[in-house]
């Protein structure tokens, strides 16, 4: 089991670089947060708003999600976000992800450089794709 984090979970959506390299890790088994759901949304309200995918294929996306990663709320993990953000400088969406991995002892998938730098901080093994 993995925490993905937005970045990793959009780049297997959008099917960027490495995507398949993600699949290899959903098909182990990955959670992530509710608000991964809300930042892959939003990725993919930009693709439709460039002809890239329909709206109606967005909705399937969205639909799917829950099926290949299992959401874990993110509400529990906001003290320790919190720290991480102001000290690393990251954005609170980030820190949330590392917070998720460091709280559960679960290692990270990010495609995030900065992100798994500071993940490593708090004792969090990480695959940086």
């Amino acid at each position: 089991m993995k925490v993905i984090d937005s970045s990793a979970l959009i780049k297997y959506i959008a099917k960027e670089e490495n995507w398949e390299k993600v699949e290899e890790h959903l098909k182990e088994g990955c959670v992530t947060l509710d608000l991964a759901i809300k930042e892959t949304a939003n990725a993919l309200v930009k693709k439709a708003l460039k002809n890239e995918v329909t709206t109606e294929t967005a909705k399937e996306i969205i639909n799917y999600l829950p099926k290949i990663v299992r959401i874990t709320p993110q509400k529990e993990h906001f003290s320790k976000a919190l720290e991480i953000a102001t000290k690393h400088k990251l954005t609170i969406y980030d820190a949330l992800f590392i917070a998720l991995s460091a709280n559960t002892n679960t290692p990270l998938l990010t495609s995030d450089e900065k992100q798994a730098k500071t993940s490593k901080e708090y004792g969090v093994t990480v695959t940086l794709l």
